[in-house]
């Protein structure tokens, strides 16, 4: 995830100061792995958290990003949140 983030910055520009500054708060926070995600360009990053480091990790987004700029500080319960991940898509054939 941090290669493809290093990535999708340098080789590909289509990240942001703001991303690559969120990625860094998530790893610097806890995270295993942080990149963009979506389309870049002032969009969203995702992170791979270890579960006993969730609410420390939210926490520390929380006042490392969200709370620094009143504009964030307004999105931030609609931006920040925690999921866990699924089984992935899958394909049904029929015989």
């Amino acid at each position: 995830m941090n290669r493809s983030h290093i990535s999708c910055r340098e080789m590909y520009e289509c990240s942001c100061p703001e991303l690559d500054r969120l990625v860094d708060i998530c790893l610097h926070a806890g995270a295993i792995g942080s990149r963009l995600t979506g389309a870049g360009w002032g969009g969203c990053t995702v992170s791979m958290v270890p579960t006993d480091r969730l609410n420390a990790f939210l926490e520390t987004v929380r006042k490392a990003y969200y709370q620094s700029d009143a504009q964030r500080l307004a999105l931030q319960n609609n931006s920040l949140f925690a999921t866990k991940p699924g089984r992935g898509a899958l394909v049904f054939v029929e015989a």
